[in-house]
């Protein structure tokens, strides 16, 4: 199948909303509480999603399509604690199409649109019992800084990781 991934569009928050429920709902079913994950509406993710596709000078979001389908998605820009690095907010893959190599592809192009915006490093966030997406950062090179946080709206534990854009 061919892929394509592209900045997303006002006209893609319905995929966007689709994608991020069924991560939610399914491949979070072992790192989020039931409570948590039920209490993410369609409504919700909507006004959740919806700012991230209005054009804005430090943030962007990539879809990745197969045959014109979005099937994932990521948000970068600058880092809201560290102006001078990038940051990965998100990455979301559709789980009917996790495992296939995805993610990675579209996380690379991701990151290196950061690098090519001048970032010397990029951070992100991710949960720290969510193992397998952290094994994901860990292969393209990202560290762990020893940060960790605790979001109100998710109720579990993330850490901090980090990497030099020269990696990608």
């Amino acid at each position: 199948m061919e892929t394509l991934v592209r900045p997303a569009t006002e006209t893609d928050l319905d995929s966007l909303v689709d994608i991020f429920r069924a991560c939610w709902l399914t491949s979070y079913k072992d790192i989020l509480t039931q409570e948590v994950r039920d209490d993410m509406t369609s409504e919700k993710a909507r006004k959740m999603w919806a700012p991230s596709l209005v054009p804005h000078p430090d943030r962007i979001t990539f879809v990745i399509e197969e045959s014109g389908i979005p099937v994932g998605m990521a948000r970068v820009g600058r880092d809201t604690s560290n102006s001078v690095r990038g940051h990965l907010f998100s990455l979301y893959v559709h789980p009917d199409n996790a495992g296939r190599g995805l993610g990675k592809n579209l996380l690379k192009n991701a990151l290196a649109y950061l690098r090519d915006s001048g970032f010397d490093e990029i951070s992100l966030w991710v949960f720290k019992n969510n193992l397998s997406t952290r094994k994901l950062y860990t292969s393209l090179g990202f560290l762990e800084t020893g940060l960790e946080r605790i979001d109100d709206r998710w109720m579990n534990t993330e850490i901090e990781m980090l990497a030099s854009s020269k990696l990608f």
